[in-house]
């Protein structure tokens, strides 16, 4: 096998993994971080909007109905 092909042999090799790992582990952190803040903002909107509401004292109003069963 000629030299060109080693391409530095395991222990370059053993580098490129590692630093590849590290890429892809803080680009799923980056990620996970802004994932966490828009939702994060969701919950906030809506903790908002329930204190909003019983500030008001707006009764809920349920949008199922119950079944009608007969056995």
């Amino acid at each position: 096998m000629p030299k060109s092909k080693l391409r530095g042999g395991a222990k370059a090799h053993r580098k490129r993994v590692q630093a590849r790992n590290n890429d892809i582990r803080s680009a799923q952190r980056k990620f996970q971080e802004q994932y966490n803040a828009e939702i994060m903002k969701q919950i906030d909107a809506y903790k908002k909007q329930m204190s909003a509401d019983t500030e008001n004292n707006v009764e809920s109003v349920p949008t199922e109905q119950p079944l009608n069963i007969k056995i």
